[in-house]
Protein backbone atom coordinates (compact mmCIF):
# COMPACT_ATOMS: atom_id res chain seq x y z
CA UNK A 1 0.00 0.00 0.00
CA UNK A 2 3.02 2.41 0.80
CA UNK A 3 4.57 2.02 -2.63
CA UNK A 4 0.89 2.42 -4.45
CA UNK A 5 0.52 5.62 -2.92
CA UNK A 6 4.26 6.49 -3.23
CA UNK A 7 4.31 5.49 -7.40
CA UNK A 8 1.51 8.59 -8.06
CA UNK A 9 3.28 11.26 -6.34
CA UNK A 10 6.49 10.58 -7.82
CA UNK A 11 5.01 10.62 -11.21
CA UNK A 12 3.80 14.00 -10.33
CA UNK A 13 7.71 14.91 -8.93
CA UNK A 14 8.96 17.41 -12.29
CA UNK A 15 11.59 16.16 -14.39
CA UNK A 16 15.33 17.70 -14.14
CA UNK A 17 15.71 20.74 -17.03
CA UNK A 18 18.58 19.96 -18.83
CA UNK A 19 19.69 22.79 -21.70
CA UNK A 20 20.21 21.62 -24.80
CA UNK A 21 22.26 24.19 -26.99
CA UNK A 22 23.26 23.44 -30.29
CA UNK A 23 26.41 25.41 -31.98
CA UNK A 24 27.88 25.51 -35.64
CA UNK A 25 31.78 25.27 -35.58
CA UNK A 26 33.97 24.30 -38.92
CA UNK A 27 34.70 21.78 -41.23
CA UNK A 28 35.80 18.38 -39.48
CA UNK A 29 38.65 18.40 -41.11
CA UNK A 30 39.75 22.14 -39.50
CA UNK A 31 41.75 22.39 -36.38
CA UNK A 32 39.18 24.44 -35.06
CA UNK A 33 36.55 21.54 -34.85
CA UNK A 34 38.80 20.11 -32.61
CA UNK A 35 38.73 23.26 -29.85
CA UNK A 36 34.91 23.33 -30.26
CA UNK A 37 34.33 20.05 -29.39
CA UNK A 38 36.89 20.35 -26.54
CA UNK A 39 35.27 23.19 -25.28
CA UNK A 40 31.94 21.38 -25.23
CA UNK A 41 33.18 18.67 -23.56
CA UNK A 42 34.32 20.39 -20.80
CA UNK A 43 31.24 22.45 -20.58
CA UNK A 44 28.83 19.29 -20.64
CA UNK A 45 31.06 17.38 -18.09
CA UNK A 46 30.90 20.49 -15.60
CA UNK A 47 27.49 20.86 -15.87
CA UNK A 48 24.89 18.14 -15.50
CA UNK A 49 22.21 20.19 -16.49
CA UNK A 50 23.92 21.55 -19.88
CA UNK A 51 23.94 19.84 -22.89
CA UNK A 52 26.47 21.53 -25.84
CA UNK A 53 26.03 19.93 -28.88
CA UNK A 54 28.81 20.67 -31.65
CA UNK A 55 27.88 20.31 -35.38
CA UNK A 56 30.24 20.48 -38.71
CA UNK A 57 29.23 23.45 -40.66
CA UNK A 58 30.68 26.07 -43.41
CA UNK A 59 32.06 27.93 -40.37
CA UNK A 60 31.81 32.21 -39.32
CA UNK A 61 28.76 33.02 -42.37
CA UNK A 62 27.49 29.82 -42.05
CA UNK A 63 26.96 29.79 -38.54
CA UNK A 64 25.46 33.19 -38.07
CA UNK A 65 22.94 33.22 -40.56
CA UNK A 66 21.97 29.84 -39.00
CA UNK A 67 21.76 31.38 -35.64
CA UNK A 68 19.43 34.02 -37.62
CA UNK A 69 17.55 31.50 -38.57
CA UNK A 70 17.33 30.18 -35.16
CA UNK A 71 18.79 26.48 -36.56
CA UNK A 72 22.17 26.75 -34.23
CA UNK A 73 22.11 28.55 -30.55
CA UNK A 74 25.69 29.96 -31.18
CA UNK A 75 28.39 29.56 -33.06
CA UNK A 76 32.77 29.92 -33.95
CA UNK A 77 33.26 32.73 -35.72
CA UNK A 78 35.78 35.55 -36.10
CA UNK A 79 35.33 39.38 -34.43
CA UNK A 80 35.02 41.52 -37.27
CA UNK A 81 34.18 39.45 -40.18
CA UNK A 82 31.66 37.51 -38.73
CA UNK A 83 30.30 39.18 -35.68
CA UNK A 84 30.15 42.86 -36.05
CA UNK A 85 28.81 42.59 -40.10
CA UNK A 86 26.32 39.99 -38.40
CA UNK A 87 25.46 42.58 -35.44
CA UNK A 88 25.29 45.46 -37.31
CA UNK A 89 23.63 44.16 -40.36
CA UNK A 90 25.84 45.30 -42.79
CA UNK A 91 27.92 43.89 -45.75
CA UNK A 92 26.69 40.67 -46.56
CA UNK A 93 23.16 40.11 -48.53
CA UNK A 94 21.72 38.00 -45.57
CA UNK A 95 22.93 40.46 -42.61
CA UNK A 96 21.57 43.50 -44.79
CA UNK A 97 18.14 41.78 -45.06
CA UNK A 98 17.93 40.40 -40.90
CA UNK A 99 18.66 44.28 -40.06
CA UNK A 100 20.56 45.12 -36.56
CA UNK A 101 20.92 41.54 -34.52
CA UNK A 102 20.68 43.35 -31.10
CA UNK A 103 20.44 39.84 -29.82
CA UNK A 104 23.72 38.68 -31.01
CA UNK A 105 26.04 38.67 -28.07
CA UNK A 106 30.09 37.40 -27.90
CA UNK A 107 30.56 34.59 -25.71
CA UNK A 108 34.50 34.55 -25.63
CA UNK A 109 37.45 34.30 -27.95
CA UNK A 110 40.06 32.06 -27.81
CA UNK A 111 42.51 32.57 -30.57
CA UNK A 112 45.09 34.85 -32.91
CA UNK A 113 45.30 33.16 -36.31
CA UNK A 114 47.32 33.99 -38.90
CA UNK A 115 46.84 33.44 -42.54
CA UNK A 116 49.54 32.07 -44.41
CA UNK A 117 49.63 32.35 -48.57
CA UNK A 118 51.14 28.72 -49.86
CA UNK A 119 52.16 28.54 -53.60
CA UNK A 120 53.37 25.44 -55.32
CA UNK A 121 56.46 26.78 -57.13
CA UNK A 122 55.89 24.20 -60.11
CA UNK A 123 54.04 24.69 -62.98
CA UNK A 124 51.99 27.82 -63.26
CA UNK A 125 52.65 28.09 -59.56
CA UNK A 126 56.39 28.92 -60.35
CA UNK A 127 55.16 32.53 -62.26
CA UNK A 128 53.97 33.54 -58.69
CA UNK A 129 56.31 35.58 -56.97
CA UNK A 130 54.66 38.27 -55.30
CA UNK A 131 50.92 39.08 -54.28
CA UNK A 132 50.24 41.04 -57.24
CA UNK A 133 51.03 37.84 -59.29
CA UNK A 134 48.05 35.81 -58.24
CA UNK A 135 46.15 38.19 -60.68
CA UNK A 136 44.04 36.31 -63.03
CA UNK A 137 45.31 32.55 -61.79
CA UNK A 138 43.41 30.02 -60.55
CA UNK A 139 43.75 30.61 -56.34
CA UNK A 140 41.84 29.14 -53.45
CA UNK A 141 41.33 30.38 -49.85
CA UNK A 142 39.11 27.35 -48.70
CA UNK A 143 35.29 27.27 -48.84
CA UNK A 144 32.95 30.37 -49.73
CA UNK A 145 31.86 32.52 -47.00
CA UNK A 146 34.61 31.06 -44.52
CA UNK A 147 36.51 34.29 -42.77
CA UNK A 148 39.81 33.33 -44.62
CA UNK A 149 38.18 33.69 -48.11
CA UNK A 150 35.88 36.39 -46.96
CA UNK A 151 38.76 38.50 -45.69
CA UNK A 152 41.13 37.70 -48.58
CA UNK A 153 38.79 38.64 -51.01
CA UNK A 154 38.50 41.89 -49.67
CA UNK A 155 42.56 42.57 -48.95
CA UNK A 156 43.42 41.66 -52.56
CA UNK A 157 40.68 43.59 -53.86
CA UNK A 158 41.91 46.57 -52.32
CA UNK A 159 45.26 46.05 -54.07
CA UNK A 160 43.43 45.71 -57.55
CA UNK A 161 44.46 41.90 -57.53
CA UNK A 162 41.84 39.54 -58.53
CA UNK A 163 42.58 35.93 -58.55
CA UNK A 164 40.27 33.05 -60.34
CA UNK A 165 38.59 32.04 -57.19
CA UNK A 166 38.23 28.37 -56.47
CA UNK A 167 36.02 27.35 -54.01
CA UNK A 168 36.87 24.17 -51.81
CA UNK A 169 37.30 22.41 -49.20
CA UNK A 170 40.83 22.18 -48.11
CA UNK A 171 40.74 18.56 -48.52
CA UNK A 172 40.17 19.25 -51.98
CA UNK A 173 42.39 22.48 -52.20
CA UNK A 174 45.58 20.41 -51.51
CA UNK A 175 44.32 17.72 -54.19
CA UNK A 176 43.95 20.05 -56.36
CA UNK A 177 47.56 21.98 -55.44
CA UNK A 178 49.28 18.71 -55.98
CA UNK A 179 47.58 18.41 -59.79
CA UNK A 180 48.85 21.94 -60.42
CA UNK A 181 45.37 23.07 -61.08
CA UNK A 182 45.52 26.30 -58.82
CA UNK A 183 48.28 27.90 -58.21
CA UNK A 184 47.55 27.87 -54.51
CA UNK A 185 45.65 28.66 -51.58
CA UNK A 186 45.25 30.28 -48.07
CA UNK A 187 44.69 28.88 -44.81
CA UNK A 188 45.29 30.24 -41.39
CA UNK A 189 47.15 27.94 -38.82
CA UNK A 190 47.00 28.69 -35.14
CA UNK A 191 51.13 28.64 -35.24
CA UNK A 192 53.47 29.49 -37.58
CA UNK A 193 54.17 26.78 -39.41
CA UNK A 194 53.35 24.18 -41.84
CA UNK A 195 50.21 22.34 -40.83
CA UNK A 196 49.84 18.66 -41.68
CA UNK A 197 48.59 19.50 -45.40
CA UNK A 198 50.99 21.53 -46.16
CA UNK A 199 53.44 19.01 -45.69
CA UNK A 200 51.56 16.53 -47.29
CA UNK A 201 51.52 18.86 -50.31
CA UNK A 202 55.54 19.65 -49.96
CA UNK A 203 56.09 15.93 -50.02
CA UNK A 204 55.35 15.63 -53.73
CA UNK A 205 55.30 19.34 -55.04
CA UNK A 206 58.11 22.54 -53.88
CA UNK A 207 55.89 24.99 -52.03
CA UNK A 208 56.75 28.71 -51.14
CA UNK A 209 54.87 31.64 -49.15
CA UNK A 210 54.23 34.85 -49.96
CA UNK A 211 54.47 37.47 -47.74
CA UNK A 212 52.69 41.03 -47.76
CA UNK A 213 55.15 43.86 -48.43
CA UNK A 214 55.04 46.67 -45.58
CA UNK A 215 53.29 49.21 -48.00
CA UNK A 216 50.41 47.14 -48.80
CA UNK A 217 49.58 46.52 -45.17
CA UNK A 218 47.53 49.69 -44.55
CA UNK A 219 45.00 49.29 -47.33
CA UNK A 220 44.36 45.46 -46.11
CA UNK A 221 43.90 46.69 -42.82
CA UNK A 222 41.44 49.62 -43.89
CA UNK A 223 39.42 47.27 -46.02
CA UNK A 224 39.27 44.29 -42.90
CA UNK A 225 39.19 46.14 -40.07
CA UNK A 226 39.43 44.20 -36.92
CA UNK A 227 42.30 42.11 -38.50
CA UNK A 228 46.09 42.25 -37.64
CA UNK A 229 49.59 42.22 -39.08
CA UNK A 230 52.12 39.98 -37.57
CA UNK A 231 55.91 39.96 -38.54
CA UNK A 232 57.40 36.63 -38.86
CA UNK A 233 61.20 36.30 -38.40
CA UNK A 234 63.98 34.71 -40.66
CA UNK A 235 63.77 30.95 -41.26
CA UNK A 236 61.21 31.14 -38.71
CA UNK A 237 58.79 28.36 -40.54
CA UNK A 238 60.67 25.31 -39.95
CA UNK A 239 61.43 23.04 -43.37
CA UNK A 240 60.97 25.87 -45.02
CA UNK A 241 63.80 28.39 -45.18
CA UNK A 242 62.40 31.79 -45.94
CA UNK A 243 63.11 35.84 -45.41
CA UNK A 244 60.69 37.37 -43.16
CA UNK A 245 57.50 38.56 -44.03
CA UNK A 246 54.35 40.11 -42.57
CA UNK A 247 51.28 37.28 -42.36
CA UNK A 248 47.76 38.70 -41.91
CA UNK A 249 45.38 37.16 -39.40
CA UNK A 250 42.06 37.47 -37.64
CA UNK A 251 40.82 36.28 -33.86
CA UNK A 252 38.44 33.38 -33.48
CA UNK A 253 35.77 33.38 -31.03
CA UNK A 254 32.41 32.13 -29.30
CA UNK A 255 29.18 33.91 -29.76
CA UNK A 256 25.53 33.11 -28.19
CA UNK A 257 22.83 35.06 -28.13
CA UNK A 258 20.66 36.93 -25.12
CA UNK A 259 18.37 33.95 -26.00
CA UNK A 260 20.50 31.91 -23.29
CA UNK A 261 20.05 32.99 -19.70
CA UNK A 262 22.54 34.93 -17.77
CA UNK A 263 23.09 32.77 -15.55
CA UNK A 264 23.09 29.53 -17.96
CA UNK A 265 26.30 31.04 -19.74
CA UNK A 266 27.45 32.51 -16.91
CA UNK A 267 28.21 28.48 -15.75
CA UNK A 268 29.48 27.76 -19.05
CA UNK A 269 32.22 30.08 -19.13
CA UNK A 270 33.07 29.59 -15.89
CA UNK A 271 33.43 26.20 -16.64
CA UNK A 272 36.06 26.12 -19.49
CA UNK A 273 37.72 29.18 -17.73
CA UNK A 274 38.53 27.40 -14.64
CA UNK A 275 39.84 24.58 -16.56
CA UNK A 276 41.33 26.34 -19.64
CA UNK A 277 44.13 23.73 -18.72
CA UNK A 278 42.46 20.97 -19.87
CA UNK A 279 41.64 22.66 -22.86
CA UNK A 280 46.04 23.52 -23.69
CA UNK A 281 46.37 20.39 -23.03
CA UNK A 282 43.60 18.76 -25.56
CA UNK A 283 44.41 21.89 -28.12
CA UNK A 284 47.52 23.45 -27.13
CA UNK A 285 47.08 26.37 -29.97
CA UNK A 286 45.53 27.69 -26.93
CA UNK A 287 48.35 28.30 -24.57
CA UNK A 288 48.61 32.08 -25.05
CA UNK A 289 45.34 33.23 -24.27
CA UNK A 290 44.20 33.67 -21.19
CA UNK A 291 40.40 33.41 -20.53
CA UNK A 292 38.47 36.57 -19.87
CA UNK A 293 42.13 38.84 -19.44
CA UNK A 294 43.07 38.23 -23.37
CA UNK A 295 39.38 38.88 -24.61
CA UNK A 296 38.99 42.08 -23.02
CA UNK A 297 42.28 43.30 -24.15
CA UNK A 298 41.75 42.33 -27.38
CA UNK A 299 37.84 43.68 -27.63
CA UNK A 300 38.97 47.05 -26.22
CA UNK A 301 41.37 47.65 -28.88
CA UNK A 302 38.59 46.97 -31.44
CA UNK A 303 35.52 48.72 -30.18
CA UNK A 304 37.00 52.23 -31.23
CA UNK A 305 37.41 50.76 -34.93
CA UNK A 306 34.16 49.41 -35.38
CA UNK A 307 31.12 48.50 -33.33
CA UNK A 308 31.16 44.88 -31.97
CA UNK A 309 28.37 43.20 -30.17
CA UNK A 310 28.24 43.53 -26.32
CA UNK A 311 29.55 40.44 -23.55
CA UNK A 312 26.99 37.96 -22.83
CA UNK A 313 25.40 39.20 -19.42
CA UNK A 314 27.02 35.84 -17.97
CA UNK A 315 30.03 36.98 -19.26
CA UNK A 316 30.48 40.18 -17.77
CA UNK A 317 29.35 38.97 -14.31
CA UNK A 318 32.47 36.41 -14.44
CA UNK A 319 34.48 39.17 -15.10
CA UNK A 320 33.48 41.59 -12.92
CA UNK A 321 33.28 38.88 -10.34
CA UNK A 322 37.01 38.05 -11.66
CA UNK A 323 38.20 41.63 -10.98
CA UNK A 324 38.20 42.65 -14.18
CA UNK A 325 36.92 46.28 -15.46
CA UNK A 326 34.40 46.07 -18.81
CA UNK A 327 33.92 49.02 -20.57
CA UNK A 328 30.01 50.06 -20.31
CA UNK A 329 30.34 49.31 -24.78
CA UNK A 330 30.39 45.96 -23.85
CA UNK A 331 27.93 45.41 -21.52
CA UNK A 332 24.12 44.61 -22.55
CA UNK A 333 20.94 46.26 -21.52
CA UNK A 334 19.95 43.08 -20.22
CA UNK A 335 23.04 42.18 -17.49
CA UNK A 336 21.55 41.67 -14.25
CA UNK A 337 24.02 43.53 -11.28
CA UNK A 338 21.30 42.48 -9.01
CA UNK A 339 21.20 38.83 -9.98
CA UNK A 340 25.02 38.43 -10.30
CA UNK A 341 25.27 39.91 -6.45
CA UNK A 342 22.83 37.13 -5.47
Amino acid sequence: MTLALLLPALACQPSAVVYSYTFGSTNATATHYVAAVVMANIINAENHDIKMTVVESGATHDNLIKAQAGTFDGGFAVNWDGMAMAYNGMTIDEYIAYGNWTELRILSGYLQNYVLVVIVDEGPGAEVHTLHDLHGKKFSAGMNGTATEFNLRRQLEALGIEPDWVSASYADVVTMAKNLEIVGFAKPVTSIGLDSSMHDLQSVRDIKILGWPEEHLEPALVATPGTSATWIPDDAIQDLPMPGFYTLGHTTGVFVTTNIAQDVVYRMVKSYVDNWGEFVNAWPSGADWIPLETDLALLNGIIEMVGMPPLHAGVVQLMIERGHEVPPELIGPEYDGNAANS
